[in-house]
């Protein structure tokens, strides 16, 4: 049985209601009165990214939904009736929608696609090889992150519809929608990956039909840099940065995993076509029993790996902006842009005065003015927000619902070289946040001087914050995974780090090897292997430690490579027929009595292995004279 809830990992709204995503199950409260509308599970695991669409002409409302499940869903808003349901190429890490209802897809492998709003009909009987597959319309060679589209505006320079993306290798490219393979521009000036990308507008043209040079359009960038990177449009040229590492840094709650322990003699399912066509592997097709009680056994194992100290070991902590706001009108003297980075308990308001230069002729500083920007922090790390249709406070300039991640609580306070009003603030926020039972979803105001403060919790929000969240069955009341709830955080570190290696076997306490003797005892007392820890990509690239000598280190050579397994295996089998040849060499030794079972399995599996060569090297040499 359930003993814990799922956070809620998405939230979006409308003018008329709040859409909620907790692991698998899609949620619709009314946006006024936040009563329950409406559930559904329409995917088979987490959803990752929702977006609701309303069409201007026909007035119909849908909700388009993604996940870990590759399934794109198109569902009826309030309804949350089943429209649609496709396969995507590869798992989406970007979504949005056009005015015109076509849905823009990014992957993780740097493609992006178009999907019209209803699905194509597929006759009755076509096999899957036979239905077109859809093509991209632009690609990147690295991971994609995030996406923008930006709309034609030809009184700002703008003659075309463009989308702007974002991806791992620190690019932000602009090209045409919807031919993407036509690059525009690139915003050159991050210095790490790209999560998070806004376009603003400019704002509305005077009398004059001529562009503005002072008040252009922009294109704002933020990721893993210590800055938000500003950009105006259509030069795409650098005009201001605004920095955030000193603001936020300090409210991180949540840093990046290490990848769980592999078992030994996992295998994946490697059936190519042919095998498919035979018949192989049948017995474990999607849905049957058989599949179904594989699913079960390696989600135990997982379960039950996730409790040694090298799966889950968090690592070094960093920035990773994942979500760019705009609040306000478009005008640039009261508006402004929330900031949420992954894992952070606070949320961010930086004012267009701040942010946005005076003039787009060359990068600025921060501009010298009065205007400050305004943090609100929490007792758990934030996951996702979005505008709240109805304000439910009178004084609110705006309103924002943010879901909070109540299953894994933050140890952090405020630093103490934050300013006084940044810890007034955060102590405000903290007092209103905290409760006896924590609120999966909170509301957050801004006021008039440009100044974030939670909200109490209201009367009417009782239903929604009880209806919002999943049943959550992970044994032991563990939280979801860090990969699964803040999946920009896992590309803060990259396989042949020394820290996502993990320490050397055999390494000494002050590297690290406490931890892994510890996960090596955690292994061998569940009967994994023989206890040494087996992590993931980019574990067998770190090095022992230089005191370790070469009999303790194991699997490690001396270049700071990991041997593989079937090189272990041969050397083991060589040792062995050596050690064999030996013994029959001494007095009373020729008959093999005195050899051990592995060591007579090692002079056979040699002794097989002449007999094969010379069997082959005889057929070369018949075959010679033949020719």
């Amino acid at each position: 049985m359930a003993d814990s809830v799922h956070p809620v990992q998405a939230i979006a709204t409308t003018q008329d209601h709040v859409v909620t995503a907790s692991n698998a199950q899609l949620a619709v409260f009314d946006a006024a009165t936040t009563a329950f509308v409406a559930r559904a599970s329409h995917h088979k695991a987490l959803v990752r990214l929702i977006a609701p669409y309303v069409d201007s002409k026909s007035g119909k409302r849908y909700l388009i939904s993604t996940g870990e499940d590759k399934l794109l869903v198109v569902s009826a808003l309030p309804s949350l009736d089943l429209l649609s349901s496709r396969e995507l190429p590869k798992r989406a890490n970007a979504l949005d929608v056009t005015s015109q209802g076509d849905i823009v897809v990014g992957d993780k492998f740097g493609d992006v696609y178009i999907f019209p709003l209803d699905a194509p009909v597929v006759p009755e009987g076509t096999k899957p090889e036979d239905v077109p597959k859809p093509q991209p319309i632009l690609g990147h060679v690295s991971m994609l992150n995030t996406l923008a589209l930006i709309p034609a505006d030809p009184q700002n320079g703008l003659t075309r519809d463009w989308i702007a993306t974002g991806d791992r290798d620190e690019h932000v490219r602009i090209s045409r929608y919807p031919q993407g393979h036509v690059i525009e521009k690139f915003g050159w000036g991050s210095k790490a990956f790209v999560s998070a990308l806004l376009y603003i507008p400019a704002p509305p043209a005077s009398s004059s039909s001529a562009p503005s040079s002072s008040d252009p359009p922009y294109l704002l960038s933020a990721g893993a840099d210590s800055t938000i990177q500003v950009f105006a449009l259509p030069s795409a040229e650098l005009v201001a940065r605004f920095p955030v590492q000193d603001l936020l840094f300090p409210y991180l709650a949540v840093g990046p995993e290490a990848p769980a322990p592999i078992l030994p003699g996992r295998k994946k399912n490697k059936l190519t076509p042919r095998d498919k066509e035979k018949g192989k592997g049948a017995e474990t097709e999607e849905g049957t029993p058989a599949a179904e009680e594989e699913q079960a056994d390696e989600q135990a194992q997982d379960d039950e790996l996730r409790d040694v100290p090298t799966g889950g070991r968090e690592l070094t902590k960093g920035l990773a902006v994942v979500k760019l706001v705009a609040v306000g009108p478009s005008s640039r003297t009261d508006g402004g842009v929330v900031v949420l980075a992954a894992g952070s308990t606070a949320l961010l308001f930086i004012p267009y005065s701040l942010l946005l230069p005076t003039s787009a002729t060359a990068p600025t500083d921060t501009p010298a003015t009065a205007a400050t920007p305004s943090l609100v922090s929490f007792a758990h790390p934030i996951l996702d927000l979005a505008p709240a249709p109805v304000p439910s406070h009178a004084g609110s300039r705006a309103e924002f619902l943010l879901s909070l991640d109540t299953s894994r609580p933050s140890p952090l306070a405020p630093s103490s070289s934050s300013s006084s009003a940044d810890a007034a603030a955060a102590g405000e926020a903290d007092a209103a946040a905290a409760s006896p039972a924590p609120t999966p979803v909170v509301r957050v105001a801004l006021s008039a001087e440009g100044q974030l403060a939670a909200l109490p919790t209201l009367t009417t929000d009782a239903v929604f914050l009880s209806s919002a969240c999943a049943p959550h069955t992970a044994k032991g009341g563990r939280p979801p995974s860090v990969a699964s709830l803040y999946p920009a955080l896992q590309l803060l570190h990259h396989p042949g780090d020394e820290e996502f290696a993990g320490p050397a076997p055999g390494a000494g306490a002050g590297e690290g090897g406490a931890e892994g003797e510890g996960a090596a005892e955690a292994l061998a007392a569940r009967g994994v292997g023989d206890g040494k820890p087996k992590g993931g990509r980019g574990i067998k690239r770190g090095a022992p430690a230089p005191s370790v000598a070469p009999s303790e280190a194991g699997e490690w050579d001396g270049h700071g490579r990991r041997v593989g397994k079937r090189a272990i295996g041969r050397a083991e089998t060589l040792r062995r027929y050596e050690e064999a040849k030996r013994k029959m060499l001494q007095p009373g030794g020729a008959d093999g009595t005195t050899l051990t079972e592995g060591e007579r399995a090692a002079v056979r599996e040699m002794e097989d292995e002449a007999d094969e060569a010379s069997k082959k090297q005889g057929a070369e040499m018949e075959g010679a004279k033949v020719a």
